[in-house]
């Protein structure tokens, strides 16, 4: 069975300044999941050999600065690629990874994709703006590390038709969700991904490998209920509603 994790950042709270406490692990808890997932493949590596995805893969969104400092060592110890979502009016701002770490990272096997231009949601945008975020955030990345973008990750989560045919459009080959379960086909152009938080535990990540796992129907589940959450009260207002509940932080 294949499934795709998303992590934010790692480390201690020093090393996670500028980031959602709420997605983020310490370097011990990052160790212990990614043994349990064995194995890790890009998701833009896969496209590109037969156009599918049937192999496991850590990813990151956002680009803090913990993924360069912290994971990446870990990663690399451990002979494991993954693939980074970054928002490319970030780069090189306090609390990101610069375009040098980026390409450091690239050269060591990571894969570097797309979460945009600017962290926005892409739902409450007109198509003008979608289209502008997409080929920007495309176009800035293939012109610093000279690689070919094929992956986004919407921040948040957040997408609707018009984005999948907006990025179908630029060249986008797949869209990675925050939407729980394995991979059913490694051909759909949305795929979904289980979202790490600092509560997961390492048996947890290990059962989500598993399509009929108690972890993983209960995940699914979870996920339902918010996105009816979502649905009703826009996402403004769930916003500020998990502010007051989380303190802070972007679900």
């Amino acid at each position: 069975m294949t499934s795709i994790f998303m992590y934010h950042a790692v480390g201690d709270p020093v090393d996670i300044e500028g980031s959602d406490p709420h997605y983020a692990v310490n370097c011990e808890q990052f160790t212990k999941q990614i043994l349990k997932i064995e194995q890790s493949v890009p998701l833009a590596v896969q496209l590109a050999q037969d156009g599918k995805v049937t192999t496991n893969c850590i990813t990151f969104d956002d680009g803090h600065l913990s993924n360069f400092s912290k994971a990446f060592p870990i990663l690399v110890k451990h002979k494991l690629c993954a693939e980074f979502y970054i928002n490319t009016a970030f780069v090189g701002e306090e609390n990101y990874m610069s375009w040098e770490q980026l390409r450091e990272m690239q050269n060591a096997g990571m894969s570097i994709q797309s979460h945009g231009h600017h962290h926005e949601y892409f739902s409450d945008m007109s198509e003008s703006q979608i289209e502008s975020e997409l080929s920007q955030s495309k176009k800035s990345i293939e012109e610093n590390l000279g690689t070919k973008v094929t992956v986004f990750a919407p921040p948040g989560g957040r997408f609707d038709n018009r984005v999948v045919k907006i990025a179908k459009i630029l060249g986008y080959q797949c869209i990675a969700t925050s939407i729980p379960g394995c991979v059913n086909n490694g051909r759909n152009f949305t795929l979904p991904r289980f979202a790490i938080i600092h509560t997961t535990n390492e048996y947890t990540v290990a059962n989500w490998c598993h399509r009929f796992s108690r972890d993983t129907l209960k995940q699914s589940l979870r996920y339902s209920v918010f996105s009816v959450a979502k649905r009703v009260l826009g996402n403004k207002n769930y916003e500020r509603l998990r502010g007051k509940v989380l303190g802070n932080g972007v679900g």
